[in-house]
């Protein structure tokens, strides 16, 4: 089925790039014969004109006579140009042309004789001289002219073959070969799986609009293989996380059916545990399914108009309140309006909180500020602690990122924190920025357009 797919798809690129083909060739066709007509027609005008400007000065000299003699002696003494002058019943009165085998014409305008293997058309005019009717008929040599007519003839249904036919051959190959991208694509588009997302088309061969396509199909595929890869990245890391919780259940569960049945200190331990590991499961389970939301654009937020100044001095209320262990210092500037998510803004303020908290040895200092800067409302949470490398600091808001896995585990993260607080400080059209140095501790800035 493939290959009949294939197959198909190369005879319909065939067939475009025939019908592409066909329409120039037909159309240089028609021009060329337009114009192969024309320059032929000319080429008769041009001779016809020649002829009859040659024998306009002895038929003008004609027509000057006003006798019968005078016009009869003028007709006989022309050497320059073919001439006949006959009577009513086409008997010949007087003649230029040297010919003695002339006999008595009778035709109305135009003919057309063979004399000694050469070809004359004859053209009749009347006059009128002593109230005579005369014919004048004037004898011109085409001989030549026919010639020439069917050497230029031939020699242009030669060129017009030619013409068509290298046009033909030669614009089929360039339609095929301009075409050829088209064709790579098609099959390397077949042939893309999850095994090979790897694939590129080559563009040194390519020009003009084709090489665009190249590039935006090579684009597409360097976007799909970085997906690819992150969704991998992210289905193995949610992988390894849920299998520590897990296994720790799994050796209580065991535990409990060999021993904890009748002993009470092992149920006990064995109920907190996984009762432990079961609400870190619920929240990894609930950050992914929130990270899942977001990147397939159906997370929801509730945007309301709230204070700002407000929420921060809540959120220093709580910290104060359950944390003991640090200095919390904090200035929060009054009236500062918001519309946003109040909820959502709270929680990703939260993460950089207790992320403040976490790497940071009790007694130390952490501060909040809440301020104004260039119609932004800034947050700047500033801790004391272990501070980040410098290497680090771009890939802190990668999903599953740690500086230090075994210490990040102890203190029981999953690397998602950071990552869904950017998440909800971009979709209220916000930006973060983060200096840190280790040993002396992080800041963190948070920017949120004011209403």
């Amino acid at each position: 089925m493939k290959a009949r797919s294939k197959d198909t798809t190369k005879k319909l690129n065939s067939s475009l790039a025939s019908r592409i083909s066909s329409i120039y060739t037909k159309m240089f066709v028609t021009w060329l014969a337009i114009s192969l007509v024309a320059i032929f027609l000319f080429v008769l005008g041009v001779t016809a004109y020649s002829i009859y400007y040659e024998s306009k000065p002895s038929l003008e000299a004609i027509d000057r006579q006003s006798s019968l003699e005078g016009l009869i002696d003028k007709v006989n003494s022309m050497n320059e140009a073919g001439v006949v002058l006959s009577g009513s019943q086409g008997e010949i009165l007087a003649s230029s042309f040297r010919y003695d085998d002339l006999e008595p014409l009778i035709f109305d305008y135009f003919n057309i004789r063979v004399i000694n293997s050469r070809l004359y058309f004859l053209y009749k005019r009347q006059l009128t001289v002593e109230n005579i009717v005369l014919g004048l008929i004037v004898y011109n040599d085409i001989t030549v002219l026919i010639f020439e007519t069917i050497v230029i003839g031939a020699l242009a249904i030669l060129l017009f073959g030619v013409s068509t036919l290298t046009i033909h051959l030669r614009g089929s190959y360039l339609t095929r070969k301009a075409f050829g991208v088209l064709d790579e694509l098609t099959e390397k588009a077949n042939n893309i799986s999850s095994q090979n997302l790897n694939l590129r088309l080559n563009v040194n061969d390519s020009t003009d609009e084709l090489i665009e396509i190249a590039l935006t199909f090579n684009r597409m595929m360097d976007r799909i293989e970085k997906a690819y890869e992150k969704q991998n990245q992210f289905v193995s890391d949610a992988s390894h996380e849920l299998r520590t919780p897990i296994s720790v259940i799994q050796g209580y569960a065991r535990m409990l059916d060999r021993w904890g049945k009748e002993d009470k200190e092992i149920l006990q331990e064995s109920i907190q545990a996984i009762k432990k590991e079961s609400e870190n499961m619920q929240d990894l389970v609930d950050k992914l399914l929130f990270i899942a939301r977001n990147d397939k654009d159906t997370l929801v937020l509730v945007k309301n108009r709230f204070s700002m100044s407000e929420l921060v001095e809540e959120l220093v209320r709580e910290t104060i309140l359950l944390e003991t262990g640090h200095k919390i210092e904090s200035h929060v500037e009054p009236e500062i309006m918001l519309h946003g998510d109040r909820d959502r803004i709270k929680q990703a303020l939260r993460i950089f909180v207790d992320n403040a908290i976490k790497y940071t040895e009790p007694g130390q200092t952490i501060t909040i500020w809440l301020n104004v800067e260039d119609d932004y409302a800034v947050v700047t949470v500033r801790d004391t602690g272990i501070g980040i490398p410098e290497e680090h600091l771009p890939n802190i808001f990668d999903r599953f990122f740690r500086v230090d896995s075994s210490r990040e585990r102890d203190k029981g993260g999953h690397g998602l924190g950071l990552s869904i607080a950017r998440i909800i400080v971009l979709r209220h059209g916000g930006r973060i920025k983060v200096a840190s140095k280790p040993g002396e501790g992080t800041r963190f800035k948070i920017y949120f357009p004011v209403e």
